[in-house]
C-alpha cells in the first residue's frame, strides 16, 4: 500500500460507530507510537488509556472541554497524550516534538487500519495531571479520541495549502520547486 493513499484517506471525525475497538489493534497503534524517532532516543511520549465505561475515561472525559466532551463521548477510547519534560538525563527540551512524533506515527498506523484518532488541545491540563496523579515532570499535552468514525467517508472539501506555501527551496521567500 502506497503511504501517501493511507495519509489522503485521514482525516479528522467529530463522531464515532458505536463499536469497541479490538485489543490488538490498539496494540497495533501504541507500537507504531513506540517505534517514533526522538531527540537522543529518549522516548519522552507516555500513554494514558481509559476505555468507554471506564472510570478512566469518565475522568478523562470530565477534563474535557464542554464542546469537545460532546462529540468526544462517542470514542470508544480516550487517550491522554502525555510528554516527560525532564528524565534521569536532565530537562528535555524536545518532548512536546516527540509526543508530536510518536502521535503521528500512531496516526499514520491507525489510517492504515481504518482507525480515526481526533486529537483535542481543549482539556483542562491541571485536572487531568491531578486526575491521574501525574509526576510533575508529566506533561498532558493532549487528549486523543479513537475509534471507527461514524461516517467512514471522508468530509468533501478537505484542502491542504499547496507545497509552495509551506517547503522553501534555500531561502524563505523562495517556494520548493521539487527540482
Amino acid at each position: 500500500m502506497n503511504l501517501l493513499d493511507v495519509l489522503h484517506r485521514r482525516y479528522t471525525p467529530r463522531g464515532y460507530a458505536p463499536r469497541p475497538l479490538p485489543p490488538e489493534v490498539l496494540s497495533t497503534l501504541f507500537e507504531a507510537a513506540r517505534w517514533a524517532p526522538s531527540s537522543y532516543n529518549r522516548q519522552p511520549w507516555r500513554f494514558l488509556v481509559a476505555r468507554q465505561g471506564t472510570e478512566a475515561y469518565a475522568k478523562l472525559l470530565d477534563t474535557l472541554a464542554p464542546a469537545n466532551r460532546a462529540w468526544a463521548q462517542t470514542a470508544p477510547v480516550l487517550v491522554l497524550g502525555v510528554a516527560v519534560t525532564e528524565d534521569d538525563r536532565g530537562p528535555n527540551r524536545y518532548a512536546e516534538h516527540d509526543l508530536g512524533m510518536a502521535s503521528g506515527f500512531l496516526t499514520v498506523q491507525a489510517a492504515a487500519l481504518g482507525v480515526y484518532p481526533s486529537f483535542m488541545a481543549g482539556f483542562d491540563k491541571a485536572r487531568a495531571a491531578a486526575a491521574f496523579a501525574l509526576p510533575p515532570q508529566a506533561r498532558p499535552m493532549t487528549v486523543i479520541a479513537l475509534g471507527y468514525p461514524e461516517d467512514p467517508n471522508p468530509p468533501a472539501g478537505r484542502s491542504r495549502l499547496p507545497l509552495e506555501a509551506i517547503v522553501f527551496d534555500g531561502a524563505w521567500d523562495v517556494p520548493f520547486g521539487g527540482e
